[in-house]
């Protein structure tokens, strides 16, 4: 079974924790996205002034992690251009107008290049972000990369709620 189906079959399977369905969905997309090597799935929160990182998969150090909190504050570019757009392609995410706010507090310092973002939905409203980054490296996405992100991302949301 390829991976994409496997989950679709865990994200809608009643018995399965958040957590469990949250790790497949980044070591997933950490095996079907050429070049991510670190993904994270995000929440939204107060009113969109917010994300708060669900889980993080660093497919390098093979570790998770969750909890980190960004801000429309501190990063407006990739605020607006994420809910206006509802993705982001950025190759070379430290250039890109829309991402090139993260250096200094979180691209640097995580070694990220290039990074893959895809809008999650409840109800035709946005309820999180599908990252996948690229660690200590470029790459360079390709439509096959965007595809397969967006399919992921339209999975997850049919099972995404706020407050997984």
């Amino acid at each position: 079974m390829d991976p994409i189906t496997d989950l679709t079959i865990t994200m809608s399977h009643p018995d399965k924790s958040a957590t469990d369905k949250l790790k497949l969905a980044c070591t997933v997309a950490c095996q079907s996205i050429s070049g991510a090597n670190r993904t994270s799935i995000w929440r939204l929160v107060d009113n969109k002034q917010k994300i708060e990182c669900l889980m993080c998969f660093d497919q390098l150090s093979n570790s998770f992690s969750s909890g980190q909190i960004l801000t429309k504050e501190d990063f407006p570019e990739y605020f607006e251009a994420i809910l206006e757009n509802e993705h982001i392609v950025a190759s070379d995410a430290r250039n890109h107008p829309s991402t090139e706010c993260f250096n200094a507090d979180y691209f640097i310092p995580n070694d990220i290049y290039s990074l893959l973002d895809y809008i999650l939905h409840q109800d035709f409203s946005p309820t999180g972000i599908f990252c996948c980054e690229s660690v200590g490296t470029f790459s360079h996405w390709e439509e096959q990369d965007s595809t397969k992100l967006r399919k992921m991302a339209n999975i997850i949301s049919m099972f995404f709620t706020p407050d997984l």
